[in-house]
């Protein structure tokens, strides 16, 4: 593994946007205007590469950021404790290899000390199993569920306490 993590500027957009909608249900669509916003308002905005290649990114906002997304309303409104993933897009043929733990480790690193939790959600309407064995193993905990996109999607919350990280 020889991964490296930088932080994203513009000239990523291409191919961020690009795995974003090759990876519709599993997340959400996104285009130009989603990605300049979290450019300038997300705490964590990175991009992994192999070998110099892209091989994901990942998105964090911290608690009471003007962001309208339904799942990041219901856990700002349950805690004020954390760095909110809303997503962490990992290429297909690059899945089952560590990568995501590896940023999430990154993730830790950079958020220890500031806050408590790491907070997602994964689809379980669509299933998104992958993702949801990724997160138990990795050590995260469903914090509850919930109705999203007028039904047409159900999340399971999930928690990572930062300070148990190993």
């Amino acid at each position: 593994m020889n991964y490296k993590i930088k932080t994203v500027d513009e000239s990523d957009f291409d191919y961020i946007i690009s795995l974003n909608q090759k990876t519709i249900p599993e997340v959400s669509s996104t285009d130009l205007r989603g990605m300049s916003y979290f450019l300038n308002n997300a705490s964590y905005f990175k991009i992994i590469m192999e070998n110099n290649h892209p091989v994901g990114f990942c998105i964090g906002l911290m608690p009471d950021e003007d962001y309208s997304s339904e799942n990041y309303i219901w856990v700002n409104k349950r805690y004020n404790s954390f760095v909110y993933v809303d997503r962490i897009i990992i290429d297909k043929h690059h899945r089952n290899k560590g990568v995501g733990s590896y940023f999430y480790n990154h993730l830790v690193e950079k958020f220890f000390g500031k806050v408590e939790n790491i907070i997602c959600e994964v689809n379980i309407k669509p299933l998104n199993k992958h993702s949801i064995n990724f997160h138990k193993k990795y050590g995260f905990i469903e914090i509850g569920q919930q109705e999203t996109e007028n039904s047409n999607k159900r999340v399971s919350y999930m928690l990572y306490e930062i300070s148990s990280h190993k």
